[in-house]
């Protein structure tokens, strides 16, 4: 009898019991399906959100000898590729603190990066414990043994241990317009960035193609408030209320600041509810207390000049003007 013909003369628990059965092989199939993609971004379908967990390695950050400067990089660069950063850690230099780190976040997120941990002394652990998380033995790999030996590093051969498992990503170099001299290394969907701020800077800005997400394009909107935190808050809360998950507000008081008191964020995948909320926030807030705000105005005025020093109309002015200036300076002396 056929499998469907079973099913329709079967008692009805034991239909029961065939349909979750079929419901559960599914999931079990699309979980092992989403496994396998979150590898890499390029194999997503349209519409899907990229997630991404970063792990921090290092005694030094936890200590406080050195100050993290990478996370904040990391985020904002994420972010501008349509990756939704969930989670931060910073864990010491411990193989099995790192590798159940790796091995949570692995299975949550769809990219996860560390840095750090990567280099040739006793405390670089992190491909020890990436090999650990996924059952794998570490592995002298020829490419990264080749590459190690043209850079004429020597005491550098650890960095050739790399787990069974290891992929190469060479990128593009965005200082010199070649590929790297060394590799990125990843392993599954956990891709392993050196600890040294300028290095990984240098590195995502020539690997973006791994995270970049077509599908979702964040947009933001900053909003500056000359009033105390407390007299908006239900404000702030009914808006947040209205949008629902459209949009996300956030609110952070500046108690250094002499010109506002309150800086609004909001953050959404569409343009739409920023504008909406914006007109919301503006007949709510207190009259007058949106102030007109321009972080690093003074940067920013620099580069404008810079800008137009640049542009073909200056450049057309400036032989006919220059008498003139050249005159106004000489009476000024």
């Amino acid at each position: 009898m056929a499998p469907s013909a079973l099913y329709l003369v079967a008692p009805q628990y034991l239909r029961t019991l065939f349909w979750g059965l079929r419901v559960y092989c599914r999931a079990l199939h699309r979980h092992r399906e989403g496994r396998t993609m979150a590898a890499r971004a390029s194999e997503l379908p349209p519409g899907r959100s990229v997630t991404a967990g970063i792990i921090i390695v290092g005694d030094e950050i936890l200590k406080g000898h050195t100050q993290d400067t990478n996370t904040y990089f990391l985020c904002r660069t994420l972010r501008s590729l349509g990756v939704k950063v969930c989670r931060v850690s910073v864990v010491p230099d411990e193989v099995a603190t790192i590798a159940a780190e790796i091995t949570s976040f692995s299975s949550r997120f769809t990219h996860v990066l560390t840095a750090g941990g990567i280099g040739p002394t006793h405390d670089d652990v992190t491909f020890e414990a990436v090999a650990q998380a996924f059952g794998e033995e570490l592995k002298p790999h020829p490419e990264l043994q080749a590459a190690i030996k043209a850079l004429g590093g020597e005491g550098w051969e650890k960095l050739s241990l790399v787990p069974s498992s290891a992929r190469l990503h060479y990128g593009t170099d965005p200082q010199t317009g070649h590929p790297f001299r060394f590799p990125l290394i990843s392993v599954r969907n956990v891709y392993l960035f050196p600890g040294i701020p300028e290095l990984l800077r240098r590195v995502l800005e020539g690997m973006k193609d791994l995270f970049q997400n077509t599908a979702v394009r964040f947009h933001s909107k900053e909003l500056y408030v000359a009033a105390a935190e407390s007299s908006i808050a239900p404000i702030l809360a009914e808006a947040q209320a209205h949008f629902g998950r459209r949009l996300c507000l956030g609110s952070y008081p500046d108690w250094g600041n002499n010109y506002y008191q309150v800086k609004l964020t909001l953050d959404s995948e569409e343009e739409e509810p920023l504008e909406e909320c914006l007109t919301y926030l503006t007949s709510r807030l207190p009259q007058g207390s949106l102030v007109p705000y321009m972080p690093s105005a003074v940067e920013q005025a620099s580069m404008a000049v810079y800008k137009l020093a640049e542009s073909a109309i200056f450049n057309h002015l400036m032989p006919s003007s220059l008498p003139a200036w050249q005159g106004l300076l000489w009476e000024n002396r």
